[in-house]
């Protein structure tokens, strides 16, 4: 156990010294929202604001649309600085252009079934689904990136 620890800790910073500063703060405040939001979202669960399944679904639905939004960015391997970049393409703009859509419409689209309180809490778990479903698309993509150039092992 205390092996696999050390691997990992070591492959967490070998792809921290071979990611680009921007891109790893973009993960790092993924992480710390979406982890602030679950907790969120567990509370008005306890509180009975929300159902868990109904939390669960909204949870699932967000991760869905978060890993297909990981469109959004294209992630590749620098050659000159020896980095893992990204920028945002053609498609993500697109894909951009939806998610505010579905975001600014959450109330008239779910506001049909879901009211008040209920409302909030799903919306939330709708967004924290969203944060990690992102996450997971971009962390995928930057440890593919970084096997293939042999930064870190598989």
């Amino acid at each position: 156990m205390k092996r696999r620890l050390r691997r990992l800790n070591a492959q967490r910073k070998a792809a921290k010294k071979h990611m680009e500063g921007r891109l790893s703060r973009r993960l790092t405040v993924f992480l710390i929202i979406t982890t602030v939001l679950s907790v969120i979202v567990i509370l008005n669960v306890v509180e009975g604001r929300i159902s868990p399944l109904l939390a669960g679904g909204g949870f699932a639905l967000g991760v869905t649309v978060g890993l297909l939004a990981g469109r959004m960015f294209i992630i590749f391997w620098h050659p000159e600085t020896e980095k893992v970049v990204s920028r945002l393409d053609k498609v993500g703009f697109i894909i951009l252009a939806f998610y505010i859509a579905l975001e600014v419409g959450r109330k008239w689209v779910f506001g049909h079934w879901l009211h008040g309180a209920t409302l909030n809490a799903f919306g939330l778990a709708i967004l924290t689904g969203l944060l990690l479903g992102r996450f997971l698309s971009m962390a995928i993509k930057i440890r593919k990136i970084l096997v293939e150039e042999n930064k870190i092992l598989a």
